[in-house]
């Protein structure tokens, strides 16, 4: 409680010599002000360094498992997309030699006995993290540091699936993932049960850039998008038409400043695209998505 208090002050004496020094863009302003809520920045130039000394920690986090199993079509379920397309890059990942990769899932889509144990055991020390978060975003916009937006609205995660989510968060936080790349297919509310909906291609949702690690991010899933574009469609729904979409919201991708490293959630096309249902076909396009992910990622640290 000292702690947060001292932080709110220290934001607001912040505010007063911006003012008083005449700092034309409350932006500017309001960054260095998230920054004292929410730590040090995630700097690309820091990625490369660790980069050139096979010092790069991902982790994969395939949506989703066998009981929560997500979208659904045709008796395709998410999870076991997500699942099979995050094996596929685990693989591949792992081969390049520069990094150390982790996942949460096996490939038949339950989670890995690990991630359970670590969720179980500190089941405590996530709800006190998950509160501290909270605790820290609201004072953040409460003294005008950071701006609450919504551009895409999302369901809430359940309480069982929201304290896996910042499980995943605090596990990666406090082991040190530079990346953390949460893999989905997408799906809209009031699509006719068993008919393909309007919307295709895909998106990726990355942390508010008023985050730390918002910039990083971005730029991160620049390269990745760049690659995805060259084989498949990017989302034509409305809410997605940038492709590249800075979220608040998602636990995934650090809701409520909760991730201290990059974090993605790609959503690589809509359950009920064509390219999903062929069973022949699937693998080889799930594959294929993978490896376009893994260049993307090889090419944002090529650029340096």
């Amino acid at each position: 409680m000292l702690k947060h208090a001292k932080l709110v002050i220290l934001a607001i004496l912040i505010l007063i010599v911006a003012y008083y020094f005449d700092i034309a863009r409350v932006g500017t302003t309001a960054y260095y002000l998230a920054g004292v809520f929410f730590g040090k920045e995630v700097r690309a130039e820091e990625l490369l360094e660790k980069y050139k000394n096979g010092e790069v920690k991902i982790l994969i986090v395939p949506g989703h498992d066998k009981k929560n199993y997500g979208a659904q079509y045709r008796g395709v379920t998410e999870a076991s997309l997500n699942a099979e397309l995050g094996n596929y890059l685990f693989d591949s990942l792992r081969n390049n030699g520069k990094f150390s990769v982790f996942i949460t899932n096996n490939s038949s889509g339950e989670r890995n006995d690990w991630i359970l144990d670590y969720v179980k055991s500190q089941n405590t020390a996530i709800a006190a993290f998950k509160e501290k978060v909270k605790t820290i975003f609201k004072n953040a916009v409460k003294i005008g540091a950071v701006t609450k937006e919504t551009k895409v609205f999302h369901n809430p995660a359940a309480d069982n699936i929201s304290q896996i989510l910042y499980g995943i968060n605090k596990w990666a936080n406090d082991n040190g993932m530079d990346i953390v790349l949460h893999i989905h297919f997408n799906d809209y509310p009031g699509r006719t049960y068993d008919m393909p909906g309007k919307y295709k291609g895909f998106a990726i949702y990355v942390p508010d850039n008023q985050f730390p690690n918002g910039k990083a991010s971005m730029e991160i899933a620049g390269f990745i998008k760049n690659e995805l574009e060259k084989i498949v469609k990017e989302s034509n729904f409305p809410g997605e038409k940038d492709v590249l979409i800075e979220d608040q919201q998602l636990i995934a991708v650090g809701s409520n400043a909760s991730r201290e490293g990059v974090s993605l959630l790609i959503e690589y096309g809509y359950i009920y695209e064509s390219k999903l249902l062929n069973k022949d076909l699937r693998p080889f396009v799930l594959r294929e998505l993978a490896e376009a992910t893994h260049r993307g990622l090889a090419n944002f640290f090529k650029k340096y």
